[in-house]
């Protein structure tokens, strides 16, 4: 069973909106253009998902499993499911961090939320970044950042990086 807490019932609530509101739709660029339109930063969406998540934190209910020390932590909210069209719902609180390589098989979509001014995932601040399918890279933050990733079907595949 994920760890509970008493805000996490409101962000599943506004994430099965925005799942619902997404559901079908090509995890590619247009996809990442709507979400920053409709959710993005200066959104009343954003600002409360980006509060919910910090107070998740907070409540023990997100990123709350060390990977790498305080620096890099991760931590599922929610299983796949009909609510959040078929997406697990995962957390990440990260600074200065390369993580593991990995591939998304089915793609992925991140939220990000900077904790300091700059902060940066893959080269983007606030907001939202989608992955297409079969994509891979080292997810990569600058500075301090709370993140939220939707995985289709939950698949996540972690593989050796390529040579360079």
């Amino acid at each position: 069973m994920l760890p509970s807490g008493p805000h996490k019932a409101e962000l599943m609530e506004l994430l099965r909106g925005l799942c619902e509101d997404i559901r079908s739709m090509p995890l590619d660029a247009a996809l990442e253009v709507r979400l920053n339109r409709k959710y993005g930063e200066g959104t009343a969406s954003y600002a409360r998902l980006a509060q919910l998540l910090k107070l998740g934190v907070e409540e023990g209910w997100a990123a709350y499993a060390d990977i790498e020390g305080k620096d890099y932590r991760r931590g599922r909210i929610a299983e796949p499911s009909h609510e959040t069209s078929d997406m697990s719902v995962e957390s990440g609180l990260l600074r200065d961090v390369k993580g593991q390589y990995h591939c998304h098989t089915k793609g992925e979509i991140n939220m990000i939320v900077p904790l300091e001014e700059g902060a940066q995932f893959c080269g983007h601040g606030a907001g939202w970044r989608v992955f297409p399918p079969m994509s891979e890279h080292f997810p990569t933050v600058t500075g301090r950042a709370l993140m939220m990733y939707f995985l289709p079907g939950g698949e996540i595949e972690y593989r050796a990086p390529p040579a360079n």
